[in-house]
């Protein structure tokens, strides 16, 4: 059972000439987090001093004072603010959800970094840590768990799932053409996007009925 932990308002981020507060993970609980989730590639904490855009502010440039980041594989940051939303209380409340959000953000570092690296031209290391879009990943994986989790974990074959998604759209490769598809089965970046989809979703509801 992962420890509650409560977020609390955080009001160190500067947009334009106005202060912005949102939820924060409180400094005494990193700890945790990094010994839970070691194994995931989760190394440790650290207190963090920079600037970016990100789905926290709308993509509006911010500077962030002394915000409580997680070092992921030496490299990489991962912001622990969040939006003001129920979905932001509920990655540390209920169990499943925080491994499912390291899931979900190797993933996109495997295959679609530009989403979630926030400084999207960073690439040298020698410039210093590149911070990770925590907040978008937090609104992905609520799209995955609250609006989707439930009838995936219903789903027998993957054609139902292809029609459902034509509706739906939670996979889509935005292929423009008469004969696009949205999910395109064809695709192997579309096909693993939908294995840890369902991976995410058999952490909170037990194995999905079909393989891809």
């Amino acid at each position: 059972m992962m420890q509650a932990i409560t977020l609390e308002p955080f009001d160190r981020i500067l947009s334009g000439y106005k202060k912005v507060e949102e939820l924060a993970v409180p400094v005494e609980a990193c700890s945790y987090l990094c010994e839970k989730y070691q194994l995931f590639g989760v190394q440790g904490y650290q207190l963090a001093n920079f600037r970016s855009t990100g789905y926290l502010n709308r993509y509006l440039t911010c500077t962030f004072e002394h915000l409580p980041t997680l070092v992921y594989k030496k490299i990489y940051r991962i912001p622990l603010a969040f939006r003001r939303a129920e979905h932001s209380q509920l990655l540390f409340s209920d169990d499943y959800r925080f491994e499912g959000f390291l899931l979900l953000l190797e993933w996109y570092l495997n295959n679609q970094p530009d989403k979630i690296i926030m400084d999207k031209h960073r690439t040298d290391m020698k410039k210093g840590p590149i911070y990770l879009d925590s907040a978008f990943l937090n609104f992905r994986l609520s799209e995955i768990l609250d609006g989707a989790g439930f009838p995936l974990s219903n789903f027998y074959s993957l054609e139902q799932f292809v029609e459902w998604n034509r509706i739906y759209r939670l996979i889509n490769n935005k292929s423009i053409g008469r004969h696009s598809k949205v999910f395109d089965e064809t695709s192997e970046e579309n096909l693993s996007e939908l294995r840890i989809i369902l991976k995410i979703v058999s952490l909170k509801y037990g194995p999905v009925s079909f393989t891809v």
